[in-house]
């Protein structure tokens, strides 16, 4: 059959193809040799790392160090990867603080000693600052209502303390306190307007009074970028009944008002909420029945993350459960309990020189923000010699007797262990 085209097209149809071919294979040679050529990666992979608490070991017998001087394999063995790590943060509690007599006279030689008048708290504090300072957030408990212009002082029965006691507490490194106690109102409504003005003069944040209803509710803190609300609340208010009147000048444990309150502030963000229970028997080294109840119940609410309860003065015993927390009892920070000749305190057992200061880790998790690790640094205060908080085994005092640090230790671990483990300082 004769081919239709003419042979010089069809010479030229062929030029056509060869010229193409060479075309698309010069390009195709040109796009390997830039790829096998380039040295720069197209994207570079986020390096992420989870630090540690660069103070705190997990065995109290043989501490990590947790710095260490030989990095020479970090680069080669440390994984990369662009997930997001996930936010922690550490919160640290502590028990009653109570300016007795006996304080605030070891206040006042603090401040002649530095050539003022007046009264210096800071000393008491100094030995557990770093532990304080160095959490992400520290709340205290402050039982004893603080005197407006220092004038009125009392320290017996009803308290109203030196308005210093806030500057010191602030000094320690505290954000800070809950204030709901059986003696919020020991001078009525001028001892909650005296406390929350010294509190806010030194930027201390409260939960557990308001001067109004607007005021009224959680105190709010923002560690790593996680919403914690920090509610306080009494079981007992000494010469009145509760609630008070009005209720939210010092909230009052009502276990459904409570839950109410946490799962208000889970809807305006927040992430973690810690309630502060005023409530037990004083000087009881186990939970009330009522303490059981409650906590229960608040262990069952998923609004509620922690638990720390104050008001018996001695240490009493710590759950953990699914990432929540209760600490019936912190003890004592700071007091001059169980007393001396001079300032008697006949049914104070022993027992109530003792604290703790509890450590959590808090970690974001696909199940909310939970306690991931939990541990404890028992205190105890030098009533004998300067009114210090010591920090047991950590910054113990060269004039006080190890047998009574040790013995205070042992009461404590007995009541908070194996719920919480004990902490100690790492070096690096």
């Amino acid at each position: 059959m004769t081919d239709p085209v003419h042979p010089l097209f069809r010479s030229e149809r062929r030029f056509a193809w060869v010229l193409q071919v060479v075309i698309v294979a010069a390009m195709a040679g040109l796009l390997i040799a830039d790829l096998v050529g380039d040295d720069e990666p197209v994207g570079e992979a986020e390096t992420t790392s989870s630090v540690a608490p660069t103070t705190i070991a997990s065995d109290t017998t043989t501490p990590s160090t947790i710095n260490s001087s030989d990095n020479s394999s970090a680069t080669s063995t440390t994984p990369t990867t662009t997930e997001t790590p996930n936010r922690t943060f550490t919160l640290v509690a502590t028990g009653d603080i109570i300016s007795h007599g006996a304080v605030a006279e070891r206040a006042a030689m603090a401040a002649r000693e530095a050539g003022h008048d007046g009264w210096d708290f800071t000393p008491l504090f100094t030995r557990i600052r770093p532990i304080i300072a160095g959490a992400d957030l520290a709340l205290c408990h402050l039982e004893s209502p603080l005197s407006m212009d220092d004038n009125d002082l009392n320290f017996r029965g009803t308290f109203r303390v030196p308005s210093s006691l806030a500057d010191a507490i602030a000094e320690a490194g505290y954000d800070g306190c809950s204030l709901a106690s059986n003696h919020a109102l020991d001078s009525g409504s001028s001892s909650v307007t005296a406390t929350l003005h010294h509190m806010r003069r030194v930027g201390l944040a409260t939960a557990g009074m308001a001067e109004t209803s607007d005021a009224a509710g959680p105190t709010w803190f923002t560690p790593a970028g996680i919403r914690v609300a920090h509610l306080s609340v009494t079981d007992l208010i000494n010469g009145r009944e509760l609630p008070v009147d009005p209720p939210w000048m010092v909230p009052h444990l009502n276990v459904d008002r409570v839950i109410a309150e946490a799962t208000l502030a889970r809807s305006e963000g927040a992430k973690f909420v810690v309630v502060s229970v005023h409530w037990g028997e004083e000087y009881r080294p186990d939970p009330t029945e009522r303490q059981q109840l409650v906590a229960e119940r608040l262990l069952d609410s998923p609004e509620v993350d922690l638990v720390l309860g104050h008001h018996a003065h001695v240490v009493q015993p710590v759950i953990r459960r699914d990432g929540d927390a209760v600490v019936y009892g912190l003890g004592n920070l700071l007091t001059n309990q169980p007393g001396d000749e001079a300032n008697p305190c006949r049914s104070c057992p022993p027992e109530t020189q003792d604290g703790l200061i509890a450590w959590f880790q808090i970690t974001e998790t696909t199940n909310g923000a939970q306690i991931t690790d939990a541990g404890y640094v028992p205190t105890w205060v030098d009533r004998a010699n300067t009114h210090e908080i010591v920090p047991i085994g950590i910054d113990d005092p060269e004039q006080v007797d190890p047998v009574a640090l040790t013995e205070s230790a042992i009461r404590t671990a007995t009541k908070v262990e194996p719920a919480l483990r004990r902490l100690t300082f790492t070096t690096g």
